[in-house]
């Protein structure tokens, strides 16, 4: 029996031929769409995030945040960086690094990806003495106002890390601020004591994911573990060698503008904290933990304001707590703004002492390498209603009784912070 032979002359073989071409058409498709859209697309991706930081961006937790890619790399945090020569020798020698990375987010139900952003800055911090609290003040002339560290936005107190970390996480929200819905930015700090006295680490990490609310307890680590990642890969790089923490797999929410609690009841950063005769009623506060930046802020009654009716839920006196490079960074915004010459010594001249324009400071020796620990109490509600760059003319005058409860205020609170952080008792004038 003769073989039916496939040629395009025949009706039966076009059929087949006509096929046959189809499939290896979808095949070189499908290769190229492999090689070109999928490793090719992937290893460009993963190269953005390798190159970006000198190279300590953590993977993975960039991921879960950014999605697979395409990313975009761009400069980080400009201010924090020297300039010119020396700005070159520091990034010679893995001082400070900054970057920011954009990609098309994690898909969210209802939605294909959203605009999402990180920005990371990672920093050496040099060792200083527990009694240490003086600053170059050449340094301070030059950077002018350029701060030394990115300070976390901590109207309202942040949170710690927890899981052995020493580090905050804040979405920056004010006391005015009285929900979450559109929150989807956050600042996550992580700060490393390297081993063998060589100083520490600290990462800054500014996320945002275009509608995702924070109030997702998922989102919170997630930009937490890109500080900490970060962290691990940065120690062991510019050798810090420091001992790490555990995996985050949830981080605390920062305490929300209408989620005072009252004064007696204060178990975190607020716990004893003086009332003030029942004048001062409300606190807001986190836990304590370890973090390098803690806050109190307490309410109360102001009657004494003009054009102002008094409330005990008007956040009144601020009281913070500086551990470390930020101890140091606020140190010396305080000599920039206040002047170098000034007549009267400043936290950068005295371990404590009464600050320009009201309220007070204090220091606790610490033994970590970190340098001394700052405190300070500001009277935040003694503004007129109508304020101007005339200090002096729009802020109600403290009283005695003012001075003496600033005093009191801040002793309690320094007291507890420092012993938490294992620092000596603070000093106070």
């Amino acid at each position: 029996m003769a073989r039916a032979r496939l040629t395009w002359r025949t009706r039966t073989g076009r059929v087949v031929l006509s096929s046959c071409g189809a499939l290896v058409a979808l095949a070189l498709i499908a290769g190229g769409y492999y090689w070109w859209g999928g490793p090719r697309e992937h290893r460009a991706a993963q190269q953005v995030l390798d190159e970006a930081c000198d190279g300590v961006l953590p993977s993975r937790e960039m991921r879960d945040v950014l999605g697979d890619g395409p990313f975009a790399k761009g400069p980080g945090r400009v201010d924090v960086l020297l300039s010119g020569e020396d700005a070159d020798h520091a990034r010679d020698r893995g001082r400070t690094v900054t970057c920011t990375v954009t990609g098309d987010g994690v898909p969210v139900a209802g939605d294909d990806g959203n605009e999402a952003e990180v920005q990371v800055t990672v920093q050496r911090v040099p060792q200083r003495r527990g009694d240490d609290f003086a600053v170059d003040r050449a340094s301070v002339r030059a950077r002018g106002t350029d701060p030394l560290y990115p300070r976390p936005a901590a109207e309202l107190p942040p949170v710690g890390l927890g899981g052995g970390w020493r580090g905050l996480f804040t979405t920056g929200e004010s006391a005015t601020d009285t929900g979450r819905a559109d929150s989807s930015g956050a600042t996550v700090v992580t700060l490393l004591d390297c081993a063998r006295d060589r100083g520490g680490l600290l990462v800054t990490v500014d996320a945002k994911d275009e509608d995702v609310t924070l109030d997702d307890p998922r989102r919170r680590a997630a930009f937490a573990r890109i500080a900490t990642g970060t962290a691990a890969k940065a120690s062991e790089k510019w050798g810090c060698d420091a001992g790490p923490g555990k995996p985050l797999r949830t981080v605390a929410l920062p305490v929300n503008a209408d989620e005072s609690v009252p004064l007696a009841d204060a178990s975190g950063t607020c716990e004893g904290v003086p009332g003030r005769g029942g004048r001062i009623a409300r606190a807001w506060e986190s836990a304590s933990s370890d973090s390098p930046v803690e806050v109190c802020v307490v309410a109360g009654e102001r009657p004494e304001l003009p054009a102002r009716e008094p409330s005990n839920e008007s956040p009144r006196y601020h009281l913070t707590a500086f551990y470390g490079p930020y101890a140091d960074s606020e140190r010396r915004d305080y000599t920039r703004r206040h002047g170098e010459y000034a007549e009267k010594p400043g936290p950068a001249d005295a371990p404590a002492g009464p600050l320009a324009g009201g309220g007070r400071w204090a220091s606790a020796v610490c033994r970590d390498g970190s340098g001394p620990a700052l405190f300070t109490v500001r009277d935040e509600g003694a503004w007129r209603e109508n304020r101007s760059s005339t200090y002096d003319e729009h802020r109600v005058k403290p009283s005695a009784a003012d001075r003496a409860y600033e005093r009191a205020a801040l002793e309690e609170f320094a007291r507890r912070s420092a012993r938490a952080h294992g620092c000596a008792a603070p000093e106070l004038s």
